[in-house]
């Protein structure tokens, strides 16, 4: 018994660093809306927040796992016992569901960056043909106009 009070202590702390990678996550995801939505797009500071952004998604799935574990090993003591660990248990509940609707505001803000920077590219790549054509546009005038390929015929009066 007393070596489960410590697993369920273990389980508590998981959720609670798991609930804190999460509000980390979600700071970096404001931070990319925030830079989606900026008149220069900052193709390094997005990369690093990637990065980091792997790096807690990590840590929450190592936590999942963990948890997973240590509750397979306490799952039936647990359940036995309700009463006593029915404070743990509503602590347990109360972090899972902010982790839950944490998870949730992520994934919304996630799928508004992914249209927004959509957007953001389609306008850079519609720039770039545009910058593309007019190039080309250009070249072809002066091509035009190098080979001599004016016709001339127009200022000879060829009846003299």
């Amino acid at each position: 018994m007393n070596q489960t009070v410590t697993y369920v202590n273990i389980m508590l702390e998981s959720l609670q660093r798991k609930k804190k990678y999460l509000e980390e996550i979600l700071q970096l995801t404001k931070k990319q809306e925030e830079l989606a939505k900026a008149k220069k797009f900052d193709e390094d500071a997005f990369g690093e927040i990637i990065d980091q952004k792997e790096i807690l998604i990590n840590n929450v799935n190592e936590i999942d796992k963990g948890f997973t574990s240590v509750y397979e090993r306490v799952r039936t003591e647990i359940l036995e016992d309700k009463e006593i660990y029915a404070t743990e248990l509503k602590n347990m509940q109360l972090l899972v569901k902010q982790c839950v609707e944490l998870g949730m505001e992520i994934e919304v803000l996630e799928e508004r960056n992914r249209a927004t920077l959509e957007q953001v590219f389609s306008i850079g790549f519609k720039g770039i043909k545009q910058v593309k054509q007019s190039k080309q546009v250009a070249n072809k005038y002066y091509q035009s106009m190098s080979n001599g390929n004016v016709n001339d015929s127009i200022f000879y009066d060829r009846k003299k």
